[in-house]
Formats: structure tokens, sequence, C-alpha cells
């Protein structure tokens, strides 16, 4: 009898323990599945907003041009973002709430409208409707206003790690492609005085920003490997920030959107960096 009560006590205590077990494995998965799920998450929302931005930058040139590589530039930047939302959409279900869900796509469906509506003017008529451009224009500074406030909320509510360098390194990012769109918006559309009554800090600000952040990303991110990347973009900076500074100055257009984009890239694989080291 005793034996068999004890053969009893220790099948119970297994079964408890395999039981804990297998609760503490789900639990586990679980909380990795949430971690993957809010840095694809955040990946995505940063790397729309670069992208809404970029394809505004390109749209200007277009508008004045009627160049078919930066009306291709429109559509491979458009299409990213399409993939960049459909994808936050899938990933935020377990982030964000559906009604903020809702409003980011709402949101960004006007700016798509908008963006093909621009660039059927131009392409069919061959001038752009200055009121349609600066609607549009406003519309990719809500857009992008919105996606970083849920940014920040998707931060706090999935508990993705992410490090104050990753940070500086995205909102560099981040701020470079809007210091772009804008600058382009002056050089090559009359748009720029509609744009810049609501578009916030003037460019010369914006730069002084953008140097506070790349001196946050320098000073935590001592590693060798990262020198490289970080020494191409500050000389690339340093070329092209008398521009942004003056912006009111002529100055050869392309060669700073063509220096900004290369900072772009650079910041990017500084991202990569700092994320395969954490």
């Amino acid at each position: 009898m005793n034996r068999t009560l004890l053969r009893l006590r220790s099948y119970c205590t297994s079964l408890q323990l395999k039981s804990a077990l297998l609760v503490l494995t789900l639990l586990l998965t679980s909380m990795a599945t949430q971690a993957n799920e809010g840095s694809s998450f955040l990946r995505d929302l940063h790397e729309f907003r670069i992208n809404n931005f970029m394809a505004v930058s390109a749209y200007y040139r277009y508008s004045a041009t009627k160049d078919n590589s930066a009306d291709q530039e429109i559509q491979q930047a458009m299409s990213r973002s399409n993939a960049n939302i459909g994808r936050i959409k899938i990933n935020a279900v377990n982030i964000l709430s559906p009604d903020q869900i809702a409003a980011l796509d709402a949101q960004y469906t006007t700016f798509q409208e908008l963006m093909r509506q621009n660039v059927s003017d131009v392409t069919e008529i061959g001038y752009p409707d200055l009121r349609l451009v600066g609607e549009m224009a406003g519309t990719a500074n809500a857009l992008s206003n919105l996606s970083t406030e849920l940014y920040s909320a998707a931060r706090e509510s999935s508990q993705t790690p992410t490090s104050a360098n990753v940070e500086s390194a995205r909102s560099a990012a981040v701020l470079m492609a809007e210091m772009l769109s804008r600058y382009t918006a002056r050089s090559y559309s009359q748009v720029s005085q509609i744009q810049g009554g609501g578009a916030g800090k003037p460019l010369d600000e914006q730069a002084r920003d953008f140097d506070a952040l790349l001196q946050q990303v320098r000073a935590g991110a001592a590693r060798p490997e990262l020198s490289g990347p970080l020494g191409d973009i500050e000389s690339k900076w340093e070329f092209i920030r008398n521009s942004y500074i003056n912006y009111n100055r002529n100055n050869v257009v392309f060669v700073i959107e063509r220096y900004s984009r290369a900072i772009l890239d650079e910041l990017d694989n500084t991202v990569s960096l700092l994320q395969s080291q954490a």
C-alpha cells in the first residue's frame, strides 16, 4: 500500500513538473515570438517613414525634369512602402490597437492616392497642380508624425529592446530623409512656400539637430568596425551641411541629393552593425 502511494505521489510530481516545464516553454516561445514581431514591426515602421519621404523627394525632381529615372524612383519607393505597410498590419496585431492600425492605414491610403494623382498630372498634363502637391506634402508630414508616435508606442507595448545608439541612428536617418524632401521641394518646386508653413523647424535648425544625433551615435559606438561607416557619414555630411544651413542660397541640388542618399545608406549599414553586436 505504501509503495503504491509512493509510486502515485512520484507520478503526480513528475506530471506536475512536466506540466510546469510545458507552460514555461510555451511562455518563453510566446515572449520570443512577440519580441520578433516587435523587432520586425519597428524595422518596417522605420523604413516606412524613410521610403515615403524618398518618394516625395523623387516626385519633386520628376515634376521639374520629367526624368524617367525619377519616376522609377517614385514607383520603387512606393512599392517598398506598400510592402512595409502590409507587414506592419500583420505584425501590429499584438502590438497596437485596431484603431491605431486603421489610422495609419487610412493616412497612408490618402498619401498614396495623392502621389498617384500628382504623378499622373505631371505625366499627362505636363505640370503639377500646386494645391494637390501642397496637400501631398502636408499629408506626408502628418503620416511621418503619426508613424513616429506609433513607433514610440510600439517600443513600449512590445517591450522590444533597442539600444540608444540604434534609435539615434534611426532618428538621424528619418531626419535626413525629411530634410532631403524639403530641400528638393525648395529646389524643384514652387510648393516649397506651401510646405514650409507646416513642416516644423526650418532646415537650418534640422541640420543642427542632425549634428546632435550624429554626435550621439558616435559617442555610443566606439567599436572599430563602426569607424568606417561613421567616418563616411561625417565626411559626406560635412560636405553638404552648409547647403542645408544656408538653404536659401543657390546650390547644386543633385549633389545634395547624391550625398544625402549616400548618408542614408551608411546610416542603414550602421544600424545593421549595431544590431548585430547587440
